[in-house]
C-alpha cells in the first residue's frame, strides 16, 4: 500500500471513530476538524444547516444563534446555493475547502473549512465524508430528541415534588423558573404572579425582565388561554390555573427565530403541570393552617416560630431573662439542587435539620423559616452563649459528610456543605418582637456578603 493510500486509509479509520464517539455537535465539529488537521491546516472550520423556514444557513453547533449578514450572504450565495443547482462533490478556491452534507438524497447543508490544504489526496474522500456525515448527525438528532424527553419528563417530575419541601407560592415559582430554565436552555424564561388586586402582574423570577412588552402580553391571556404566541411567534405566554383562575403566568422569548412547535407543546405542558402542583401545594396549604411541624424537616414551621417568637420574648420581658435569636441558611444550595437535584437538596436539608437539633438544648427552639433558611429561638442565653453555640452549630455541619449513595449520582457518595449565621440579642430598644430576627437576618446578611461559612453578631 502506498503511502498516500495508507494515510487516507488512516484518516478514514479515524472519522469511524469520531462520526461512532461523537455525543453532541459541538463534539462531532470538533472531533472533524481535528481528523482534518492531518490534511489540512486549518483556520476555521464550520458545518452549516439550511433552514427553510428563515431560508439561511445556522451554526450546527449553535443553532440559535443568528450569524452575521455579510457571512450569511457570502457562504449562502457563494457555496450553499452552488452545490443546491449543481452536483459538484465539493468546491476549492484559494485556502477554502467546501462540500455539502446531505440528507435522502436533499441538499442539508454544507462543510466549511478555511486552511491551507497540506495533501490534496483529502479531496478524493468528501462525497464518502459527506454521506457518512449525513448518517452521523441523523444518529446525532435521534439521540438529542430522547435526551430531550428524558430532561422533560424529568423536569415534570421534579415539579410534582416541589411540595415535599414547600408550600408557599414565593419559594415554588422561582423554583419552578429555574427548573424551566434548565430545560429549555436556549430561550429566556421568565415567570409571573398576578399581584394582590389581581390587575396586573410582578416578575418573580429571574430578577428582571429585558422585554417591557412581554408586560403587555400578559393582558391578553384569560382563562380559556392554553398558550398565546406574539411578536411572529418569539414570544410565549403560558398562563399558570389554580381552581380555575390565572394566578400567574410563564413567559418564554425566543433570542433568535420564533419559538418551534415542540418547545411550544412541551412549555404548555409544563404550565399544566406547574399549575396542577400549585393547586395541591394550594390545597396542602389549608390543611396545614393550623400545623406547627415543618412536614420535610420534622423542625417547627415558620408559623409556630412566630408563635413562639412572641410567647418567649413576653416570657424574657417578664422574668427579665435573657433571648437571642439566630439565623442561619446554606451557603450555595441553588447550586446543590443545580448539580444533584432536589431530591439531594432535600436530603441536605433534613441533615442540616437533625444537626442543629442535636446540637442545642431540650428548651431551645429551632425551626425551618423557609427554603435552606432556619431559625434558632435561645432562652436564657446571653449574646456569648449564642455566639459560641452558633460556631459550634457551623463547625458541626462544615465537618459533616452528607451521604447521597442513594441517589446514585455520578459516582458520588458524599457531598459536604456550610453555613452563615446571624446572632441577635432582644433588647429594650426593640419596639417590636419581629426587630429580634430581623436583626439576626440582618448579620446573616453580612456573614453571606462577607465571605459565607461564619457567624457575625449583630450590633446592639
Amino acid at each position: 500500500m502506498k503511502n498516500s493510500e495508507k494515510t487516507i486509509y488512516n484518516f478514514l479509520l479515524k472519522l469511524t471513530d469520531v462520526f461512532v464517539e461523537s455525543k453532541t455537535a459541538s463534539e462531532l465539529s470538533d472531533n472533524l476538524k481535528n481528523a482534518f488537521a492531518a490534511f489540512i491546516d486549518v483556520k476555521e472550520f464550520k458545518i452549516f444547516l439550511f433552514d427553510e423556514i428563515l431560508n439561511s444557513l445556522k451554526d450546527f453547533t449553535k443553532p440559535w444563534e443568528v450569524l452575521k449578514k455579510n457571512y450569511q450572504a457570502n457562504i449562502l450565495n457563494s457555496y450553499f446555493c452552488s452545490f443546491k443547482y449543481n452536483t459538484t462533490d465539493y468546491i476549492k478556491e484559494k485556502d477554502v475547502l467546501v462540500f455539502p452534507v446531505y440528507e435522502a438524497s436533499k441538499l442539508k447543508g454544507i462543510v466549511y473549512i478555511n486552511g491551507e490544504i497540506k495533501n490534496r489526496a483529502v479531496l478524493e474522500t468528501t462525497p464518502l465524508i459527506s454521506k457518512q456525515l449525513s448518517f452521523a448527525m441523523g444518529n446525532l438528532k435521534n439521540s438529542e430528541e430522547m435526551m430531550l424527553q428524558s430532561k422533560f419528563h424529568k423536569t415534570m417530575r421534579n415539579i410534582a415534588k416541589i411540595i415535599e419541601t414547600q408550600y408557599e407560592l414565593n419559594y415554588i415559582m422561582p423554583v419552578l423558573g429555574e427548573m424551566i430554565d434548565g430545560f429549555i436552555s436556549e430561550h429566556l424564561i421568565y415567570v409571573f404572579l398576578k399581584t394582590a388586586k389581581k390587575k396586573s402582574y410582578k416578575l418573580v423570577w429571574p430578577n428582571k425582565c429585558s422585554d417591557d412588552r412581554i408586560f403587555d402580553f400578559l393582558s391578553v391571556i384569560n382563562p380559556k388561554s392554553t398558550a398565546i404566541l406574539e411578536d411572529e411567534g418569539r414570544i410565549g405566554i403560558f398562563p399558570l390555573f389554580c381552581g380555575g383562575k390565572i394566578f400567574g403566568a410563564i413567559a418564554a422569548k425566543s433570542q433568535s427565530e420564533k419559538l418551534s412547535d415542540k418547545d411550544t407543546d412541551y412549555l404548555i405542558e409544563i404550565a399544566k403541570q406547574a399549575s396542577t402542583t400549585v393547586e395541591r401545594a394550594s390545597s396542602y396549604m389549608k390543611i396545614l393552617e393550623h400545623a406547627t411541624i415543618d412536614a420535610l424537616t420534622g423542625l417547627n414551621n415558620r408559623h409556630q416560630f412566630h408563635t413562639r417568637l412572641y410567647s418567649e420574648i413576653a416570657n424574657a420581658k417578664r422574668q427579665k431573662t435573657s433571648l437571642c435569636c439566630i439565623m442561619t441558611d446554606i451557603d450555595f444550595f441553588k447550586s446543590v439542587n443545580d448539580t444533584y437535584g432536589h431530591a439531594v437538596g432535600d436530603c441536605v436539608l433534613k441533615t442540616v435539620a437533625k444537626t442543629i437539633k442535636k446540637e442545642l438544648r431540650e428548651y431551645d427552639i429551632p425551626s425551618r423559616y423557609g427554603g435552606e433558611e432556619f431559625t434558632i429561638l435561645l432562652p436564657n442565653t446571653s449574646i456569648e452563649e449564642a455566639t459560641l453555640v452558633a460556631e459550634r452549630l457551623r463547625t458541626q455541619i462544615e465537618k459533616k459528610k452528607i451521604n447521597i449513595e442513594d441517589y446514585r449520582i455520578d459516582n458520588v457518595s458524599s457531598i459536604s456543605v456550610t453555613i452563615s449565621i446571624g446572632v441577635s440579642q432582644f433588647n429594650n430598644k426593640m419596639k417590636e418582637p419581629e426587630e429580634l430576627y430581623r436583626s439576626a437576618d440582618s448579620a446573616l446578611y453580612q456573614a453571606k456578603e462577607s465571605g459565607r461559612n461564619r457567624v457575625i453578631v449583630a450590633e446592639a
